[in-house]
C-alpha cells in the first residue's frame, strides 16, 4: 500500500506543482498588463482556479506526509503502544472528514458539472470542483496506510515513522 500512496502522492505534488505554476504565470501575466494599461481579463478566473487546485492538491500531500494538526508534546509522553494507538485514532478522525470531502465533492462536481466557466465559456466548472473528491479519495487512501503502518508497528514493535 505504500507504493500506491506514494504514487499517488508524486502525482498530486505534480498536479499541485503545476498549478502553483499557471497561478504565479497569470499572476505575474495581470501585473504587466495592468502597468502597460492593457485588460487581460481571463487571468482572474484562471489565476483562482489554478490556486484553488494548488491548495486542495497540497493539502492531500500534507495528509501523506502526516503534516496536520497535531498535539505533539502530548504524544511524547505515551508509551510507544499508546502512541501508536493515538496516531491510529487520529488518522480515523482525519479519514472520516477526508471520506467526508469526497462524498460531498462529488455532490458539488456533479452539480456544477455543466456550469460554464465566464472568460472561457468551453471549459466546465465541473473541472475547478474535481479537485476536491481527488482530496477526499487521495487523502483516505494515505490516512488507511498511516493506519496499516502504526497496527503494523503495534504488532511487530518497531517504528511506525
Amino acid at each position: 500500500m505504500e507504493k500506491l500512496a506514494k504514487f499517488v502522492k508524486n502525482i498530486e505534488l505534480g498536479i499541485g506543482m503545476l498549478a502553483i505554476s499557471v497561478f504565479f504565470i497569470t499572476i505575474v501575466i495581470q501585473v504587466f498588463s495592468r502597468y502597460a494599461g492593457l485588460t487581460v481579463m481571463w487571468t482572474g478566473e484562471v489565476s483562482t482556479y489554478s490556486f484553488t487546485w494548488a491548495v486542495f492538491m497540497g493539502a492531500g500531500v500534507m495528509t501523506y506526509e502526516n503534516k496536520h494538526f497535531a498535539f505533539n508534546s502530548f504524544l511524547e509522553k505515551l508509551s510507544f503502544k499508546n502512541q501508536e494507538i493515538l496516531k491510529i485514532i487520529i488518522a480515523v478522525i482525519v479519514m472520516i472528514f477526508s471520506a467526508a470531502i469526497l462524498y460531498y465533492g462529488i455532490l458539488i462536481t456533479s452539480k456544477f458539472w455543466n456550469y460554464r466557466w465566464i472568460e472561457f465559456p468551453e471549459v466546465k466548472m465541473g473541472y475547478t470542483w474535481l479537485c476536491v473528491p481527488i482530496l477526499g479519495a487521495t487523502s483516505v487512501l494515505y490516512c488507511l496506510n498511516h493506519i496499516s503502518k502504526y497496527v503494523h508497528a503495534i504488532k511487530h514493535g518497531g517504528s511506525s515513522v
